[in-house]
């Protein structure tokens, strides 16, 4: 069995454009670096990231959590320190689905945050709208989600969604 060929990276692009245009979604940002490209669009009110690793055939959609309150980020490393298996857990339930993935932010061996993701395919023929649309939906639900049981636990907080790539550590979103 041959596999069809895969669409060129700037048609990928262009088409994944115009699929998000299709969607009625803003492109607050595009960019085109050396190992990287993608948007960031603005789905409601959360910033997702639509990234490529130009080596990959695939595309990461991701909803990205940070904290910047060192209250919250004390609290929630305390989580992880005291192995706090019944709070992890939840945590684990409340971010992740049978579509989506996520891994902890860590800078200088700290959890700041997480990342919701979900792998798309554009390179492929039959990539159509309602697979970005579902990858979309799917982070931005179930990232909704883990925000609410993350103040469940710890009450009021303040989140930075768009979180700053750490220059000392990997900041990309293949780990």
């Amino acid at each position: 069995m041959t596999l069809p060929p895969l669409k060129p990276d700037d048609q990928v692009r262009e088409d994944l454009k115009s699929l998000l245009q299709e969607m009625d979604l803003d492109i607050t940002k595009e960019f085109d670096k050396a190992d990287l490209c993608g948007f960031w669009i603005k789905f409601g009110d959360f910033p997702i990231l639509i990234e490529n690793r130009k080596s990959l055939k695939y595309y990461v959609v991701a909803f990205q959590i940070t904290f910047s309150d060192e209250t919250i980020v004390r609290a929630l490393n305390e989580f992880y320190e005291n192995q706090d298996h019944r709070f992890i857990f939840r945590l684990t339930q409340a971010l992740t689905s049978p579509q989506t993935s996520f891994t902890r932010v860590v800078e200088s061996g700290r959890v700041i945050g997480f990342t919701i993701m979900k792998s798309i395919y554009p390179f492929h023929e039959d990539f159509t709208v309602r697979d970005i649309d579902g990858a979309v939906q799917a982070v931005v639900s179930v990232g909704d989600v883990g925000i609410a049981f993350l103040k469940s636990e710890m009450g009021q907080m303040i989140l930075d969604h768009t979180p700053p790539r750490p220059e000392s550590e990997a900041g990309t979103m293949y780990g």
